[in-house]
């Protein structure tokens, strides 16, 4: 790089002009071509792949002309910072500074932010933000989709700890948000309350709606710091927008051509209250005498100690730059077209449950998923899923539950009592003498019980027929993973999965590097040099592979490796092993475990398309899967969860109340939504209850399920209401025959008419008593008659709402009551009634008996009728 000294550096040279609309589409095919990796041959035991990189939300790969950069304008004059005297030290430290400040254009970070690198990623900027502010009491208000890097070190310091649950749509419940900022200022009036919220899972790629839930928390006074650790390679950040946000942190590596690059945390200034460094060391000092010290006051210079990154940070500002080049708005439409693609594709596979909303809308292109043994109703293992595609297609996924345990359990429909199951079998003995005793993991020997999943992120540059190339490798091992089981060999420790021809790892090791007279040598192994099956003959391939491998499975030995797990925690299991298929295949019979847990599932989604809503319903990949879909269900059972066995009424205007048939939705109070959310939890409404009336969504949604019809003239109640008024029905029509038939006695009447039917004389010798119970018989069989009408009327008249089933409770209760009187003065009364049965041949004995009954059952009409009112109980 040729410049006089002491003359400006440059700005670093963009790889495309931001200003110019072709750029993004232009640079597409570019990024493609010079991805570093991308033409990378693997070797798998069933030969030569190409490997195909679907791990980007792990973190990205290197672009070839931003190394050819670094090579050629920042090593050869590179030098360590904190100085301006030599041209290698300041032009190093010109490059950092130029770097920053890209950092803050893409922020939107202005004077009074600060913007510091930091050194691991999100995990290091998290922890410098707690130690930059110094907290002293506060609450922490985070998202169930938390990362670990954004939920355990706030949970390090806090006083109490909040999670906002989960709406419909995959985002955050932003009802429940509220709920809990309101709860947490309650209950601690003299703390701080700080929401950390990631702007994207990364497990399902769902972006969250960063200026409404900061404007929501703000209402309350919180600090509002937003984790943008997975969303800061694709999406717009401004901390200093309508709503500011008070910090942001990232991780670099993440990047397109971000490889090996800093953390990044943008705070305001006015939170920083230390006045030491995190690290304190050189470079963080103003002056230091032999017996003190005066710390530097600005936290960009104070905190970045030692020496920084350079190289990195500056790698990271090209990469920065290559993203706005592209366009935020560009890349967003480009993960929205993906996603809608891969999500239309993976429809098809039978045995795939996509974990997390199928939405399309507010969301990048990262999809967790199982695939499920249809024959024995198991999942295979993740780590297996993973291999096979590996070892099949090349392509490079990622398994576990990726540093989100919470979010993952909840997904997978693992509660606590299930977790702490899970825990105990997993952890190492207490008693293990660690100090002598080496160790690769801190884990029990049934480390392959650990509950995790397949995810994989498309790159945005990706083309069509990539996306569509790797549905179709999903596909084809969704349906063809039992074929291949047999040959993989599990190692209960490690939870890895090997194929048993591939038992260690053969790439390159850095043994294989040596420094000689001749300088380095690299020691060349024997390697395959066949040309790998290029992707589009791949799956032809693989189906032949399939089909030879089940030709070879009745003479292969498979280990049981039933005997490898631990009775105690046998219950636990929730894959299929390979003996078990191996066994099946040959036509024993199979004892499979029943699964201890099933993925939640989640309702319909409208897919929305560039802010456009679109008239194609999608439901739950879940249940489109597994055969079972939601929409049947709710024919009989509307909102029932099996995974849970929790009721669940997924639209918020339909929470607490139903609504008459003809009625607009609109007319639903927003408070019965607050109420619902309450009530119902987990699922909910992502509208602000303050905000529900005037929102510009809700009436657009509105104005959709209208115009699609979605509304009919139906019973909008669920079934079990329905089937509670039928049996309340039917209760009370057999206590209305039992009440009819005593009280219409003749005798008990106190009128004779065994002589002439036409004209009864009054029995002067009538016991009184027996007029008094004849009149409370006769009330409750009124109030009877009322309440079935009542109750034919609601059933049919197609209402169900609380205050119009109150009636049907009360009047079956009033029934019950004067029946309850009038058995009292029988029985009071007994002996009288004796001396009458003796007299009159048994014409009241039967009578009592029958009013008992017809009491009973009245009591018991109650009590249904009152559940029904109530709703809280699964008839």
């Amino acid at each position: 790089m040729q410049r006089l000294f002491g003359e400006r550096v440059p700005q670093i040279q963009a790889l495309a002009s931001s200003a110019s609309p072709p750029a993004s589409a232009e640079l597409l095919p570019w990024i493609r071509k010079n991805e570093i990796g991308g033409d990378a041959v693997i070797e798998t035991p069933f030969g030569r792949r190409q490997a195909i990189y679907c791990d980007y939300t792990a973190s990205g790969r290197a672009i070839r002309p931003i190394e050819d950069y670094i090579g050629d304008n920042v090593l050869p004059l590179y030098g360590n910072t904190h100085s301006t005297v030599t041209v290698t030290s300041e032009q190093t430290t010109l490059l950092v500074h130029d770097a920053r400040q890209e950092i803050r254009s893409m922020t939107g970070a202005g004077d009074g932010d600060s913007v510091i690198f930091t050194g691991t990623g999100t995990t290091a900027a998290v922890e410098l933000l707690i130690h930059l502010m110094q907290p002293e009491k506060l609450v922490v208000i985070n998202f169930i989709h938390e990362h670990h890097s954004n939920l355990l070190p706030w949970r390090s310091i806090a006083k109490a700890c909040y999670s906002v649950k989960e709406a419909v749509d995959g985002r955050a419940n932003i009802g429940d948000l509220v709920h809990v900022l309101e709860k947490s200022r309650k209950a601690y009036p003299d703390c701080q309350i700080l929401a950390a919220f990631s702007a994207c899972s990364n497990i399902t790629g769902i972006c969250q709606d960063v200026q409404k839930i900061t404007a929501t928390a703000k209402r309350y006074k919180a600090i509002v710091v937003w984790d943008y650790a997975s969303a800061a390679p694709y999406v717009d950040i401004n901390v200093n927008g309508t709503q500011p946000l008070d910090a942001v942190f990232f991780s670099g590596h993440k990047f397109v051509g971000g490889v090996s690059t800093p953390g990044v945390l943008v705070v305001k200034k006015s939170l920083i209250r230390a006045t030491k460094p995190k690290r304190i060391g050189g470079g963080t000092v103003f002056f230091v005498t032999p017996t003190a010290e005066w710390y530097l006051k600005d936290a960009e210079n104070r905190e970045e100690g030692g020496t920084p990154d350079s190289v990195g940070i500056i790698r990271l500002a090209l990469a920065v730059k290559l993203k706005r080049a592209i366009g935020e708005q560009a890349i967003i439409a480009r993960e929205a077209h993906k996603s809608q693609r891969f999500l239309e594709g993976l429809q098809k596979c039978d045995n795939v449950v996509l974990l997390g909303a199928p939405t399309v809308r507010n969301r990048l292109a990262v999809f967790s998923f199982l695939v499920k043994d249809p024959i024995s109703g198991l999942f295979f293992h993740h780590n297996y899923i993973t291999a096979l595609l590996n070892d099949l297609f090349g392509i490079q996924s990622r398994a576990g539950c990726m540093c989100a345990g919470p979010y993952a359990q909840f997904l997978m429909g693992i509660d606590e009592r299930l977790a702490a199951q899970y825990l105990a079998s997993l952890r190492e003995t207490e008693g293990l003498d660690r100090t002598h005793l080496r160790r690769v993991g801190e884990h029990s020997c049934q480390e392959v019980l650990r509950p995790g999943f397949t995810r994989m992120s498309i790159p945005y540059f990706w083309s069509d027929e990539q996306v569509d190339h790797l549905v179709d490798c999903i596909r084809f091992v969704s349906e063809r993973a039992a074929d291949f089981i047999h040959l993989y060999q599990i190692n209960c420790e490690s939870a890895k999965w090997h194929h048993d021809k591939q038992r260690t790892f053969h790439a390159r090791k850095l043994d294989y590097v040596s420094f000689t007279k001749h300088g380095m040598v690299v020691e060349e192994k024997k390697r395959d040099t066949s040309d790998p099956v290029l992707p589009e003959k791949s799956i032809e391939e693989a189906k032949q592979l399939a089909d030879e491998s089940l030709e070879a499975l009745k003479k292969t030995v498979v280990p049981d490796g039933r005997f490898a797990i631990d009775e105690r925690h046998a219950h636990l299991r929730w894959f299929v092993l390979p003996i078990e298929v191996t066994e099946r295949a040959m036509g024993k019979s199979v004892d499979y475990p029943n699964l201890p847990f099933v993925p939640r599932k989640y309702p319909g989604i409208v897919s929305e398309m560039n802010g456009e809503l679109g008239t194609n319903l999608q439901t739950s990949s879940n249940e489109q899967i597994n055969g079972d879909s939601i929409a049947a269900k709710r024919d009989t059972e509307p909102g029932f969860r099996e995974d849970t066995g929790d009721w669940e009424i997924i639209d918020k205007h339909f929470k607490d109340n139903c609504v008459p048939c003809s009625s607009d939705v609109a007319q639903c109070s927003p408070d019965s939504a607050e109420r619902g959310n309450e009530r119902w939890g987990g699922l909910g409404t992502d509208e602000d209850p303050e905000e529900a009336k005037d929102s510009d969504e809700h009436k657009r949604v509105t104005k959709l399920i209208h115009g699609l019809d979605m509304i009919k003239k139906m019973c909008i109640f669920s079934a079990w209401s329905k089937r509670g008024q039928i049996v309340v029905g039917v209760v009370m029509v057999i206590c209305l025959i039992l009440t009819a038939v005593p009280t219409f006695n003749g005798k008990m009447l106190g009128w004779d008419c065994t002589k002439d039917i036409k004209n009864c004389e009054d029995s002067t010798n009538h016991e009184g008593y027996l007029k008094t119970v004849a009149i409370f018989m006769c009330l409750a069989l009124l109030f009877e008659i009322i309440a079935l009408a009542w109750n034919v009327f609601t059933f049919c008249a197609c209402y169900c709402k609380k205050y119009l089933t109150r009636p049907l409770v009360i009047l079956s209760l009033i029934a019950t009551i004067m029946l309850l009187i009038a058995v009292i003065i029988y029985g009071v009364n007994k002996d009288s009634t004796k001396k009458l049965e003796n007299k009159d041949k048994g014409q009241y004995g039967y009578s009592f008996w029958l009013s008992i009954c017809a009491l009973v059952l009245a009591a018991a009409d109650t009590v249904i009728a009152a559940l029904v009112c109530l709703g809280k109980r699964r008839l």
